[in-house]
């Protein structure tokens, strides 16, 4: 797409989010993998954002774009809350951002035949114990696509050498 028509539909997102509270938007970016993947469609509403936690993954617009990266950091600055997000997958987090830029809270994910409930309590957990791990991603993320770097070919080789699984054995 080009810029400008990409542009437009960034407006388009943040005055539907403004005017009715909710939106679905289809992930295409991976700053946020292997949580949030290409592909899921993220279910946002609304939110005031004094009531956002850590943890907690929200829709902004910088720039013209639109970004889905998780809350690692509230300040409060006088007067309001700034919040400082980051993309899972990133090695270093946003620039603080304020009231104007931020659009709203995702609710769900849904992937596959499966919905994953971001406000259910082992969701929230989780949330918060991927925040507190996110600002290290710079030093694990690397680490851990290596692996499976390496342990892809080792699961193909490991699939070749087992028999084929016979019908109504599966």
């Amino acid at each position: 797409m080009s810029e400008g028509i990409e542009a437009s539909r960034v407006e388009q997102v943040a005055e539907a989010m403004r005017a009715r509270g909710a939106a679905r938007l289809r992930v295409f970016g991976t700053s946020m993998l292997p949580w949030i993947r290409p592909g899921d469609l993220l279910h946002i509403l609304r939110t005031d954002l004094d009531r956002i936690c850590l943890g907690e993954i929200i829709l902004f617009t910088r720039d013209g774009r639109l970004f889905v990266h998780r809350v690692i950091r509230k300040d409060q600055r006088p007067g309001w809350p700034l919040l400082v997000t980051k993309g899972d997958a990133l090695p270093h987090a946003d620039a603080p951002l304020s009231d104007l830029e931020f659009l709203g809270c995702v609710i769900s994910i849904d992937r596959s035949d499966r919905r994953i409930d971001l406000q259910a309590p082992g969701q929230i957990a989780l949330g918060r114990l991927l925040s507190r791990f996110s600002v290290f991603s710079r030093f694990w993320f690397p680490v851990a696509r290596l692996a499976k770097r390496l342990l892809l070919p080792a699961r193909g080789a490991a699939s070749r050498l087992l028999p084929p699984s016979l019908p109504g054995n599966a």
